[in-house]
């Protein structure tokens, strides 16, 4: 039986086998990304030391638990109340090994644009299925709205990384566009009613990438299994975002998705969306970042300077696209926002840097910000300013 929409609540698995096999793939899946997390962990960006980030716990609306969370806050940060950003991390909605992966970008958001970055974590199906990691992130944004002395309650927003930006475009859904200024994803699963099954299109033709993985078909049913159990409808517009109203989201709306990311086709349907249905303001502000030959998750391990090009420019036009939507232009008077960490602050897991002006990264934003389609046509954008 399919639960309404409205009456979905604590909705878990049933103690059948195929739970029991869920438990079993997705435990392995587990294993392997502690490994591959744990393994390259010294490779990754470090935080530095001009912003100190502090472990806290934040409560939910179930008494007596809390859900862990890591405040980024610039050290020497101006003072008064100031803007706050959201972050979601990836996990497929059930690895609990990436949670920091985000690390680097959070640094950079709140480095350059003076705020304070949340990076929050939530319940993990299928012990946790949904809704529950959508509760867990509208907590979060609860427990925000009431810490008015050291948030900018005006300036808010949120992100998220492959299944964190489908619980950051639900979240921002439930508070709706007075409360969430803007929302980025990136490389996120949009779409779970076509297939009824999975997310991802793995009848896409991809061509060679440099950075990522290519998420197997298999993988995505396994992990969309978990998440959504038998009784819930994948149409949900809480599973498949695409299918939320456009009038709960923001203006400054931004996608970003590699190439050659399974997913890929799922952020171009929701750009198009947005820009033939969304309303004006929408579609001026609502931007589209395809980056050229990347896989899944580009961003955490660059393999060459080129990929680590894109990541700084995908981080470059979020910070741009936050600022923007919260008029940081009065703050700008107070603190001018830094410069984008360059890669030579960054260096990529081969030890260089990533400044080369024969890079295609490095030349213009305008073929960065021009965003094509599966089939390499041409999709209208506005133009990003770095």
């Amino acid at each position: 039986m399919v639960v309404p929409v409205d009456k979905v609540d604590r909705v878990h698995h049933e103690w059948t086998l195929r739970f029991f096999g869920l438990l079993v793939l997705v435990n392995f899946f587990r294993l392997l990304a502690y490994y591959e997390v744990h393994s390259t962990d010294k490779l990754r960006p470090q935080v530095k030391d001009d912003v100190k980030v502090t472990k806290i716990r934040v409560p939910s609306r179930d008494k007596g638990r809390y859900i862990t969370a890591y405040v980024y806050e610039p050290v020497n940060m101006p003072a008064g109340p100031r803007p706050v950003n959201v972050n979601i991390h990836g996990s497929g909605f059930c690895i609990n090994a990436f949670y920091g992966n985000s690390r680097w970008f959070n640094y950079c958001v709140a480095s350059n644009l003076q705020c304070y970055v949340i990076d929050s974590d939530y319940r993990k199906a299928p012990e946790y299925p949904f809704p529950l990691a959508i509760y867990d992130c509208q907590d979060v944004i609860n427990w925000v709205f009431t810490q008015h002395e050291k948030f900018d309650l005006d300036r808010v927003s949120m992100t998220g990384f492959s299944a964190g930006g489908n619980l950051a475009l639900a979240t921002t859904n439930h508070f709706g566009p007075d409360k969430i200024k803007a929302v980025t994803t990136f490389y996120a699963p949009l779409d779970g009613s076509t297939s009824n099954a999975s997310v991802g299109d793995s009848g896409v033709e991809k061509g060679p990438f440099r950075s990522g993985v290519i998420m197997d078909n298999f993988v995505f049913s396994v992990f969309f299994a978990a998440y959504v159990t038998l009784q819930c409808d994948p149409g949900d517009p809480r599973i498949s975002v695409m299918n939320l109203p456009l009038e709960r989201l923001p203006d400054h709306i931004l996608f970003v998705a590699g190439d050659a990311d399974t997913l890929y086709p799922e952020s171009v349907r929701f750009y198009q969306h947005v820009m033939k249905n969304g309303r004006s303001s929408q579609q001026r502000h609502c931007r589209f970042l395809s980056v050229p030959n990347e896989a899944h998750a580009f961003d955490e391990q660059p393999k060459c300077p080129e990929s680590v090009a894109w990541r700084d420019k995908a981080f470059a036009q979020t910070i741009d696209l936050i600022r923007s939507s919260w008029t940081l232009d009065a703050l700008s008077s107070v603190h001018s926002p830094r410069k984008m960490h360059s890669s030579k602050e960054s260096p990529s897991i081969d030890g260089t840097a990533s400044d080369d002006l024969s890079n295609p990264a490095n030349q213009t934003i305008t073929t960065m910000s021009q965003p094509r389609g599966p089939d390499g046509e041409l999709i209208p954008a506005p133009s990003i300013r770095m």
